[in-house]
């Protein structure tokens, strides 16, 4: 992870926390994640609906924005990274 993104994500996960900004605007401005950041993150990587919202609206009900990212996922050419997905293990 290079430094600039490792300081935009951990002060989008500080400022979250302390209720000091939004974790979608931050993740927003920074340069896009790689799927393996957006899980280091916490995140899960999704499709973006691209149904006509900003891409900071797009994570499903619930889901906090990350970021976005541009690696290739499930045949699309990036998607989006939600925070919030737990995964049921069976």
């Amino acid at each position: 992870m290079s430094h600039s993104t490792f300081a935009v994500a951990l002060l989008a996960v500080l400022s979250s926390a302390l209720g000091c900004g939004d974790a979608v605007e931050l993740g927003a401005q920074g340069p896009p994640l790689t799927i393996g950041e957006c899980q280091e993150l916490g995140g899960s990587p999704l499709f973006d609906p691209e149904d006509g919202r900003a891409i900071e609206d797009s994570c499903p009900d619930g889901l906090r924005f990350l970021g976005e990212f541009d690696e290739s996922f499930f045949g699309s050419d990036g998607g989006i990274c939600c925070a919030g997905l737990e995964v049921e293990s069976s």
